[in-house]
């Protein structure tokens, strides 16, 4: 199901207030102490570099130039030594020595208040200069950082992988209210950091669980929809490193589910994100065999366990045994605790009810 723009206003809504219940503190990762210009020099180092190594940097490189006319003045290959630790040095010492004559000479030293002054400073991009905006003056200002485009592709405001940042920044700065912009993405700092990390985020113990799954739509689904449900399934089979089900393999599998495509002999519960169809929980009436597969980006989400309780309605379904799974382990579980490789992130398993509805 696609979120309409007021869809998304309402649900980033909700989210800007978990969040602020989660980190009551908006404060900004790097250490500048109130110190624009050390803000300035600071988001120029952090390009490509954790904000925690750049504040150990910063403690030395502060220190040998404490002022913005010091390290204007400082010879360039002294201040290439101290910020090596942050990567792309030679091109940063640049910047910063640079940006820091600009601002003692041209501007005695206040950072200018404009996204446009801003932005003729030397290294300093759309990204820094909504930082400075927002930290310094309280202004309307998204950062769209790493933390920032990850997570709200993943919230449904934007396509999944989207890494545009002047995209980013233009849909989050109309979704959100202007006087919680700034602070909002310094909160997705940490909980990108916490809890929505880039690889294996810990949804299971989410505190914004609830509102990732107000996406997530459960039904059964028709026959209309039974190639697309069947499609998941085959992708999520197709992603074990070694088929173990049927004993022939993939080729004999492809042939069974081409074979349903045919006879349409089987009920699919599935779980859609954003039209997309993104698990399936499937009973065929013959042989009381089900199938549970959930695309791997969304297993930690507990899909699982919902579309159990959704077919529970036509079934009297209690427990069920593994008869297959992911390198040839016969476990014995429930649904919602199905074994997953740690690599991978495959889920899909076949399993056989103990009880059902005669």
């Amino acid at each position: 199901m696609i979120l309409t723009k007021n869809e998304k206003k309402n649900k980033i809504a909700k989210i800007v207030k978990l969040l602020k219940k989660l980190y009551p503190e908006a404060k900004c990762s790097l250490e500048y102490e109130g110190d624009g210009w050390k803000l300035l020099v600071m988001g120029r180092l952090s390009a490509q570099c954790t904000d925690e190594r750049v504040n150990i940097v910063c403690r030395e490189l502060f220190k040998a130039y404490p002022t913005a006319k010091a390290l204007a003045d400082a010879p360039i290959n002294d201040i290439e030594q101290i910020i090596k630790p942050c990567g792309l040095y030679r091109m940063k010492a640049k910047s910063i020595k640079e940006e820091s004559r600009k601002l003692h000479y041209e501007y005695n030293g206040v950072v200018p208040s404009d996204m446009e002054t801003l932005l003729t400073f030397e290294g300093v991009g759309r990204k820094i200069a909504n930082l400075l905006l927002g930290d310094l003056y309280g202004m309307p200002a998204i950062v769209a950082d790493t933390h920032c485009m990850r997570i709200c592709g993943r919230f449904g405001m934007y396509p999944e992988g989207q890494k545009d940042p002047v995209k980013t920044e233009k849909i989050m700065s109309e979704l959100i209210e202007p006087k919680e912009q700034s602070d909002f993405c310094h909160r997705m700092v940490l909980f990108g950091r916490e809890y929505c990390t880039a690889k294996s985020p810990k949804c299971d113990t989410c505190p914004l669980k609830i509102v990732c799954k107000d996406e997530i739509k459960l039904e059964k689904s028709g026959v209309d929809k039974i190639d697309e449900c069947l499609d998941l399934v085959w992708q999520v089979f197709s992603e074990f490193e070694v088929p173990v089900f049927p004993p022939e393999g993939g080729a004999e599998y492809k042939r069974i589910i081409e074979e349903t495509r045919e006879k349409k002999n089987i009920s699919f519960y599935s779980a859609s994100h954003n039209g997309k169809i993104v698990g399936v929980l499937g009973m065929r009436e013959n042989n009381h065999i089900g199938y549970f597969y959930v695309d791997k980006r969304y297993h930690r989400l507990g899909i699982g366990k919902d579309l159990f309780n959704l077919m529970k309605k036509d079934y009297d379904l209690k427990e069920f045994t593994v008869n297959a799974a992911p390198y040839g382990i016969p476990i014995y579980t429930r649904l919602g605790f199905v074994p997953t490789d740690k690599e991978q992130n495959v889920n899909g398993v076949i399993f056989t009810p103990m009880k059902y509805k005669k």
